[in-house]
């Protein structure tokens, strides 16, 4: 009787320590966690500036088991980290951006890595090519401006295992 009731014991207690462990590991966001989000308002290379912040929100909610610990919705803030205007001889403009933080209901932030960068194709050889055989005036010819549009998908990767509360 006394052997049955200690095995019954040592399981009610490792049950316990696994299920300790489950919710610990349930509420960390491990490095590498893939963020998926959608920018909320267009960026252009003809507008930006490089420091603009920029506004995303997450698209699908991260679970571990049956935790969700991020949610569909959530804030996710960027930064424009080079934005060029496009320019005359055909050459096109540039814009990155960076995806920094997730910011959790609790007000706490969750640092984030990735960078984004558009760059469209300068057409110099050509626009000179044209210029020289056709008029001046291909001279003045702009190239392509650089657009992220409201609602494109991003990925992003947590940096470090950060411990959501």
């Amino acid at each position: 009787m006394r052997k049955i009731f200690l095995s019954i014991a040592v399981l009610i207690i490792s049950l316990n320590l696994t299920a300790q462990t489950t919710i610990s590991e349930a509420k960390t966001l491990s490095e590498g966690t893939i963020i998926t989000v959608k920018l909320l308002k267009e960026i252009s290379s003809a507008s930006s500036n490089t420091g603009d912040i920029i506004e995303f929100e997450t698209t699908e909610p991260v679970t571990v088991g049956d935790h969700v610990l991020i949610a569909k919705g959530l804030k996710v803030t960027g930064k424009i980290t080079e934005a060029e205007k496009r320019k005359g001889l055909g050459k096109a403009g540039k814009l990155s951006f960076s995806i920094d933080y997730l910011q959790l209901p609790s007000g706490k932030n969750v640092k984030l890595t990735t960078e984004v960068k558009g760059k469209g194709t300068a057409k110099v050889g050509a626009a000179v090519a044209q210029a020289v055989l056709l008029t001046p005036l291909f001279l003045l010819k702009k190239g392509k401006t650089i657009v992220f549009k409201e609602g494109d998908i991003f990925k992003a990767f947590v940096s470090k295992d950060t411990e959501i509360n």
